[in-house]
């Protein structure tokens, strides 16, 4: 599998892009690990954000996913 930043760089910039880890795909949603704080922020192509539940994945406000990644 390939990586794909493209999601994460409209979202954060290519500058911010360098502390995460691209970790995969589940089903149209884009995993990316922060490196130091082993967050996920979980993107579709649109650069909508998603939080996983346990069982699936939930929208999430943007705002809220970027602070809970970065704490």
């Amino acid at each position: 599998m390939t990586s794909d930043w493209t999601p994460l760089e409209q979202v954060l910039g290519t500058k911010l892009c360098q502390h995460f880890m691209f970790m995969g795909r589940s089903g149209e949603l884009y995993l990316y690990k922060h490196i130091d704080t082993r967050r996920y922020l979980n993107l579709d192509a649109e650069g909508r954000c998603f939080r996983y539940t346990g069982n699936s994945y939930e929208p999430e406000e943007l705002r809220r996913a970027i602070a809970h990644v970065f704490s």
